[in-house]
């Protein structure tokens, strides 16, 4: 399961350094693409880190009764506050680019698994596939204006 999580994790990542290589972060002094697995970050006060893709992981299964295909769910949220206007005027624009993004990062829709924990990558033979994000209805939190993608990833677990 894991590598399928950090293959996803890093497709998307790369992706982004594509699509809008401006858009991206900084941790620990590395600027790095905008694009964050929160099990695997340092805990970050709310609202951090808005204008990037934070990945959370959910449930988890077997995608069918017989046969080895599994399946994680996932979340994608990201938002803005806007720049240091007081009107915030452009934080609509802000999300519905990242939107955009989004829709192109994921595009197509399957990349092949990669074992990470290595340098360089191996990569072990199969692929990762996943459902187009369906996008929920933007919610304001705190004059931050907010938005979550949902998706479905679907993979072969790795054999030990």
């Amino acid at each position: 399961m894991q590598v399928a999580k950090d293959t996803f994790f890093r497709t998307l990542a790369d992706r982004l350094a594509v699509v809008n290589p401006a858009r991206t972060v900084t941790l620990d002094g590395a600027s790095r693409p905008a694009v964050m697995a929160v099990e695997n970050e340092t805990p970050v006060p709310a609202n951090t880190f808005l204008e990037a893709f934070l990945l959370t992981w959910e449930g988890a299964g077997q995608a069918m009764p017989e046969g080895r295909l599994m399946y994680l769910d996932c979340t994608l949220s990201y938002g803005s506050k806007g720049s240091g206007d007081w009107l915030r005027s452009d934080r609509g624009r802000t999300v519905t680019a990242m939107d955009r993004e989004l829709l192109q990062l994921c595009e197509p829709r399957c990349a092949a698994s990669c074992d990470y924990t290595q340098t360089p990558p191996a990569a072990l033979g199969t692929n990762i596939f996943w459902t187009p994000p369906v996008m929920e209805a933007p919610s304001e939190v705190d004059g931050v204006l907010l938005r979550t993608a949902k998706m479905r990833l679907f993979f072969f677990p790795e054999v030990a």
